[in-house]
């Protein structure tokens, strides 16, 4: 009899902990992963950039396209100028650079 009562004690303890304690850990789960995809969907990019869009100035986009979209090539290029030429400004060694990309396609034209 003693037996019979524990184990049944013993099982509706499980069921008590599944109902109270996994279950809702699992429910809480399930939501914060929607949630986290819910997220990354808002922040989703959702009209394709137009051609002159670029981060700083059209200048910049010149740059990008003449570095075939390789914005790592571009940062090198514009630290370049500023360490040959220390007095210039960010914005100035992009417009600088532009002009001289832009000057050999003027020549041929």
């Amino acid at each position: 009899m003693f037996a019979w009562f524990a184990l049944s004690a013993l099982l509706l303890f499980a069921v008590l902990y599944w109902l109270f304690f996994v279950g809702p850990a699992r429910q809480r789960a399930r939501t914060a992963a929607r949630a986290g995809a819910a997220r990354r969907v808002v922040y989703a990019q959702t009209q394709a950039l137009q051609q002159d869009v670029c981060l700083t100035d059209p200048a910049y986009g010149v740059l990008l396209r003449l570095a075939h979209g390789d914005r790592q090539k571009v940062e090198s290029w514009i630290i370049e100028v500023q360490r040959k030429m220390p007095g210039h400004s960010r914005s100035e060694a992009i417009a600088l650079l532009a002009e001289r990309a832009a000057a050999p396609q003027a020549a041929t034209a």
